[in-house]
């Protein structure tokens, strides 16, 4: 399973995001492994939401993982494409997903 998670830096003690498509950086966990993406949606001026989600779906991620749901736009575009979007609220650094 591929894991999607908004962070705050390149870091395995990122701190996750509060914010989907506004988040600096996207980190993607797979088979254990992270691999760090600039989120292309991070600096636009509007539709940052579905920037990021575009993003995202190029990835080929199966889930993404927030603190804060989405924006409708963003948050619909993922689940119509069959990402699982999970929210939790607790989750402090990516550490805690590895």
């Amino acid at each position: 399973m591929k894991v999607l998670v908004p962070v705050l830096s390149k870091s395995e003690d990122a701190e996750i995001s509060q914010e989907f498509g506004r988040a600096p950086f996207f980190a993607v966990i797979e088979d254990g492994r992270v691999s760090f993406y600039d989120n292309p949606g991070a600096s636009a001026s509007g539709g940052a939401g579905v920037k990021a989600s575009q993003f995202v779906l190029s990835l080929g991620v199966d889930k993404v993982v927030l603190k804060k749901p989405a924006g409708p736009n963003a948050g619909s575009a993922l689940e119509q494409a069959g990402v699982t979007v999970e929210v939790n609220e607790n989750l402090k650094t990516l550490k805690n997903l590895l």
